[in-house]
C-alpha cells in the first residue's frame, strides 16, 4: 500500500493519496487518529468546504508548485464528480460516500410469488405453490430459489447474519396457520423462526439488523409483533382486537404493511379497512412500549393519514422523513404508489405512479432514487422516487407480492 502523506496542506496531500492508490479514506482518517486525536483529521477539514468548492483555489497553487496536474484537486473532480449520476453526486462537494457509485440496479432482486396463474387448482389459490425468486440482471431472468411456500407474503434481508426472512400467510386465510422462516440468501439451511399457527395471517416483515430483531403485522391477528431473529422473544406490540370474537372479520381493525424509523425510535404500520373502501389508515407509534402500558391500550399511537383507498405495505426512508406505499383500493386513487415527507408543515400525500395492478411490496432504492414495486398482476416495476418514470423490468405468469434486494 501507497504511504499517506497528510501535511502540510489537507487539500493537496488527501488528492495525492487518493490519486496514488489509497484503498479508501478512512485509512487517512485513521492516520491522522495516530498523531492526534484533538485536532480534526485532514480529510473532515476537506470534506466541510467539499472538493469541487476548493477546487480552483487549489489548482491555481498547485500549478505554481508541482509540474505534474495529475495529483491535483482536479484528480478527485475527474475520478469521483464527473462519473457519478445526479442522484448519486454529493451536493455540498464532498467525496461520495461508500457504495454511491451510481449503479444502475441492485445486484440482486429478491420478489415473492403467491401461486402461478396456469398452476391454480380448484382446491384452492394457494395450496403450496408460493416461490421466493431472484434476479441478478435488473429483471430479465428470474431463477427460483425457495418453492412449495404457503402464501408467502412479505420478505427481508439482514446483512449482518446474510439471510432472509419472510412470512407465510398459511393455506388460508380463514386459519390460524401463519409462519415466518428464514433461509441463506440462496435459498438453503431454510429454518422455521415463528411456527405454523402461532400467528394467524403474518403480513409484511421489517428488520431491525442492529438489535436484530423482526417486526411484522398479523392481518386476520390484527396485531403488530417483534422477535428475535431466532423468533424468541415473540411479543405484541399492538392488539387491535381479540381473535376469538367476530372483531378478525372487521377490515378496519386488520394489520397489513410495517416499516421502521430506527433513528427517531417509531415504527409505522397500515389498517387497510374494507377492500376499496376509503377507509385505509397509517399509524405510529414508539418502538419502546410506554411504561406500564400494553399492545392493547397503548396510549402513544398516532394516526397520520386517514380515508385512504386501501393501503398495504410500506417503507420509510430516515434520511429524508419519507414514508412510501402501495394502494391496491380503486382507481384514480388507489393501484397506486405513494410518498409523503414528515417535518414542518403536515405531510401531504402525494401519488408516484398509477395504474397498477393490485400493487402489493415495495422497496426504496436510495442510491438510484428509485422505487421497486410488485403487484397481482405479475409485474415487478422500478418507479422514480420524484414520480418522473414508471417502467415495468418483469412481467411473469405469477402473483407477486413481498420485494427486496441487495
Amino acid at each position: 500500500m501507497s504511504s499517506i502523506e497528510l501535511q502540510p496542506s489537507p487539500h493537496i496531500h488527501i488528492p495525492k493519496n487518493l490519486s496514488a492508490g489509497v484503498p479508501d479514506l478512512s485509512q487517512i482518517n485513521q492516520t491522522w487518529k495516530g498523531i492526534s486525536s484533538n485536532i480534526p483529521s485532514s480529510y473532515t477539514m476537506t470534506e466541510k468546504p467539499g472538493f469541487d468548492t476548493i477546487t480552483p483555489t487549489e489548482d491555481n497553487y498547485m500549478d505554481k508548485r508541482d509540474p505534474d496536474p495529475t495529483p491535483t484537486a482536479y484528480w478527485p473532480c475527474h475520478s469521483y464528480f464527473e462519473k457519478m449520476t445526479p442522484a448519486t453526486k454529493p451536493s455540498n462537494g464532498e467525496l461520495p460516500s461508500p457504495g454511491a457509485n451510481g449503479r444502475e440496479h441492485p445486484h440482486e432482486i429478491f420478489f415473492l410469488e403467491i401461486a402461478q396463474s396456469s398452476k391454480i387448482s380448484n382446491r384452492g389459490f394457494f395450496n403450496h405453490n408460493g416461490q421466493i425468486l431472484c434476479s441478478v440482471d435488473g429483471g430479465k431472468n428470474v431463477t427460483a430459489l425457495v418453492s412449495g411456500l404457503n402464501g408467502p407474503d412479505s420478505l427481508e434481508i439482514s446483512q449482518s447474519v446474510g439471510r432472509m426472512f419472510w412470512t407465510n400467510m398459511g393455506l388460508h386465510t380463514s386459519n390460524q396457520d401463519g409462519s415466518v422462516m428464514s433461509a441463506n440468501l440462496d435459498g438453503s439451511d431454510i429454518r422455521t423462526v415463528i411456527p405454523d399457527g402461532a400467528v394467524h395471517t403474518p403480513k409484511q416483515l421489517a428488520v431491525d439488523d442492529q438489535n436484530r430483531k423482526l417486526y411484522f403485522c398479523d392481518r386476520e391477528g390484527m396485531s403488530v409483533h417483534r422477535c428475535d431473529f431466532d423468533g424468541h422473544n415473540h411479543e405484541i406490540l399492538v392488539l387491535r382486537g381479540d381473535c376469538k370474537s367476530s372483531d378478525k372479520e372487521d377490515q378496519m381493525r386488520w394489520c397489513v404493511g410495517i416499516t421502521l424509523d430506527l433513528q427517531n425510535g417509531k415504527f409505522y404500520w397500515t389498517q387497510k379497512g374494507m377492500n376499496r373502501g376509503h377507509k385505509g389508515r397509517i399509524f405510529r407509534a414508539n418502538i419502546d412500549m410506554p411504561f406500564g402500558e400494553n399492545a392493547l391500550s397503548r396510549s402513544d399511537i398516532e394516526t397520520l393519514f386517514v380515508g385512504l383507498p386501501e393501503p398495504i405495505d410500506l417503507d420509510f426512508v430516515s434520511e429524508t422523513q419519507t414514508i412510501y406505499w402501495t394502494d391496491r383500493g380503486e382507481d384514480p386513487y388507489g393501484n397506486t404508489l405513494n410518498k409523503a415527507r414528515f417535518g414542518g408543515e403536515e405531510p401531504q400525500v402525494h401519488i408516484l405512479a398509477r395504474q397498477f395492478h393490485q400493487p402489493i411490496g415495495l422497496k426504496v432504492d436510495s442510491i438510484n432514487q428509485s422505487v421497486y414495486v410488485t403487484d397481482l398482476g405479475g409485474s415487478l416495476y422500478r418507479v422514480s422516487v420524484d414520480g418522473g418514470g414508471k417502467e415495468v423490468i418483469h412481467r411473469g405468469d405469477g402473483f407477486y407480492t413481498g420485494i427486496t434486494f441487495v
